[in-house]
């Protein structure tokens, strides 16, 4: 609790300047390009409508109406946008603060905001991609009631977002491997979430694969609020919520150990 407070005071006193990181890295992210960092919200659109002609479309008979659905694409869409927004989060975590070397060294400056800003500069543009699947979901009939536990969601997957960027901008100064570890991971875990699985015909093996998963208790709430409009996978929304906070918690608490060495590891 007091961990987190700290960590709250420090975002709240810092506010303006974490608000100026983050769009300097967006601007920076796509800088000399023709349409600048409109690519940043435009490449998760068109991964988006991509990924809602191929479901609806090119495999329709395979993964769509045979389990009883109206429309399997909003599922894949869904899980797609999450997990896309984390992974982008897990690339660049680990040398979050190698990047930054100067920063870091300053003594006045306020580290902490460095992995606050990526992960919020990480999610940012996937909110045009959340935007279209809610509406692509309207347009489905899948869209319930259930659409209002958004904002919720979208808190408690930054909580666990912020969580995992203090933690592994702390480690990768220390671990360089880690980055090569996470890029393995991320191209994996995709396939080890309910993302690109019909829910209806999955095989019970996959099943016990998803659920030793933890990132697969964020995607479940995702689809329970747009697929399947309703608690499909109430113990879900118990785990997702009490990871993102535990995640906080020791990403912090590594980050706070950790920090007072990094100016020597750099």
């Amino acid at each position: 609790m007091i961990a987190a407070q700290s960590l709250l005071g420090s975002v709240h006193g810092h506010r303006e300047l974490v608000a100026e990181l983050v769009k300097r890295e967006l601007r920076d992210r796509h800088t000399g390009q023709l349409l600048g960092a409109l690519w940043a919200y435009g490449h998760p659109l068109l991964l988006m409508l991509m990924y809602s002609l191929l479901f609806a479309y090119v495999f329709p008979t395979r993964v769509g109406s045979s389990g009883g659905h109206p429309d399997f694409a909003v599922n894949v869409l869904i899980g797609i946008v999450s997990w896309l927004a984390f992974q982008d989060l897990l690339a660049r975590s680990t040398t979050i603060l190698t990047a930054h070397a100067s920063l870091v060294k300053q003594i006045i400056f306020p580290v902490v905001v460095l992995p606050i800003k990526t992960a919020i500069a990480s999610a940012l543009p996937y909110s045009i991609a959340l935007l279209f699947t809610i509406g692509y979901a309207a347009v489905s009939g899948t869209l319930t009631f259930m659409v209002l536990t958004v904002p919720f969601l979208i808190a408690i997957q930054l909580i666990a977002m912020t969580g995992v960027a203090l933690m592994l901008s702390a480690l990768g100064i220390f671990f360089r491997d880690l980055r090569d570890i996470v890029t393995i991971f991320c191209a994996v875990n995709l396939f080890a979430q309910p993302i690109l699985f019909n829910p209806y015909v999955t095989p019970s093996w996959m099943n016990w694969v998803f659920h030793f998963n933890p990132f697969s208790y964020q995607v479940w709430c995702w689809q329970d609020a747009l697929y399947f409009g309703a608690f499909q996978h109430p113990a879900a929304w118990i785990v997702f919520p009490l990871g993102a906070v535990s995640c906080l918690a020791i990403g912090y608490a590594v980050f706070s150990r950790l920090q007072h060495g990094f100016g020597d590891a750099l």
